[in-house]
């Protein structure tokens, strides 16, 4: 007896999509029931997972230190530990407080500015917004300035202090940033021991190829370092490149932004490093980071008062010209050579699994888009690739 067959391809297809549709739907049902538990399994693991990405993330720089400057693993680690350190420090010293100081002085001109335009469109006939719905948004936007003032108290003092080398500081600058999520003992417990496990990943990282190959049965171990091998180029290429390019797309930003503010439209510096940052955060997610800085700076051109609209459209042109200028650069160069092609995660998949991910906390956003990088060259290997051999010998039979 033959193995039965579906000629029609779109019927294939389609019996597919409803397969994988069903599966979906099981697995969100499964997902309800098991959510809870997940979430236990996840909090234990989440200084251990945080310190496995960290370890994939920084052994092959460890290994680059060690090629370069002759030197021994340990030192290796040490080394780049120290790098880290300072890295973090100037992170402190510099960039977070210039964060907060441009991020109050943005909410402020908001604050100022919102009003005055809820009041024009109130005026203007074609709108016609009632004026119970211009005081709810004016109550929220108060709302939200006393919740950010509090934040803001909290946050300045320590972080100030902190220039000074304060232990008191920052004590006051962690409490106030880890506010609701534990005391200032834990979270440095948990900074620790995750640089500790950490430090014993990348020392024993070239022990783990050998361990799998014992492991694996000698007719599958091709196979097996082929999934592998694609796996390492899936996720190592999103994880390294992906926040590699959205360092240089907030670097871009930061700077093409103040030197707008010297040709023409000043405020735009004031805020140069905050919409950075924003890029920067933004562009873990591919193609995000540009959109997530040109839009507040639009915003603050429009917005700022005491400008003629001569001066705020050239700005307005300008700022399109950057972030076109900046999309170009991160789709056509940074993209390719940087990420790679083998890492191509969608965009809406990147944020469908950050989505996901955080219904189980800190620990499923960590591994939220490896875990996605994983399943997709899985889904590749396992089951497109054969369907598409499939047709292709169904159709070359038919020829």
């Amino acid at each position: 007896m033959s193995d039965f067959k579906i000629a029609d391809p779109l019927l294939r297809r389609l019996l597919y999509a409803v397969g994988i549709m069903g599966v979906i739907a099981f697995g969100f049902y499964t997902f309800s029931l098991l959510q809870n538990a997940v979430i236990l399994i996840l909090n234990v693991l989440t200084p251990f997972i945080a310190a496995l990405l960290l370890a994939y993330i920084l052994a092959p720089i460890v290994i680059t230190l060690q090629n370069h400057l002759k030197m021994g693993r340990i030192m290796g680690t040490l080394v780049l530990y120290m790098i880290i350190f300072i890295a973090v420090f100037l992170l402190f010293f510099f960039l977070i407080p210039n964060v907060i100081s441009e991020f109050i002085r943005l909410f402020n001109v908001l604050k100022t500015a919102f009003p005055p335009l809820l009041d024009k469109l109130a005026d203007n006939s074609y709108f016609k917004i009632d004026s119970q719905f211009i005081d709810i948004i004016q109550k929220h936007i108060d709302e939200i300035k006393f919740d950010y003032e509090q934040l803001a108290a909290a946050l300045l003092p320590g972080l100030k202090k902190m220039a000074s080398g304060g232990l008191e500081a920052v004590g006051i600058a962690t409490r106030g940033i880890f506010t609701g999520l534990g005391s200032v003992f834990s979270f440095f417990s948990f900074l620790i021991f995750v640089g500790i496990v950490n430090f014993y990943f990348i020392i024993d990282w070239e022990k783990i190829s050998p361990l799998i190959h014992k492991m694996i049965h000698p007719e599958k171990r091709e196979q097996v370092f082929d999934i592998l091998k694609k796996i390492d180029i899936a996720v190592g290429g999103f994880l390294r490149g992906q926040l590699t390019v959205s360092a240089i797309v907030g670097s871009c930003f930061a700077v093409g932004l103040f030197a707008m503010g010297f040709i023409g439209f000043p405020a735009l510096r004031n805020y140069c490093i905050l919409i950075g940052t924003a890029a920067a955060i933004g562009g873990f997610v591919p193609y995000l980071g540009p959109v997530m800085g040109v839009t507040p700076a639009i915003l603050i051109i429009i917005l700022t008062g005491g400008v003629t609209w001569t001066v705020k459209l050239i700005s307005l042109v300008s700022v399109l010209v950057l972030f076109s200028i900046i999309q170009a650069i991160e789709g056509f160069i940074l993209q390719p050579r940087i990420v790679g092609k083998g890492a191509g995660l969608h965009p809406l998949a990147v944020m469908f699994a950050l989505l996901f991910g955080s219904q189980f906390g800190i620990g499923g956003m960590i591994i939220a888009v490896p875990l996605a990088s994983i399943i997709r060259v899985l889904i590749l290997e396992f089951y497109w690739l054969p369907i598409e051999a499939r047709e292709a010998e169904l159709s070359s039979d038919s020829d």
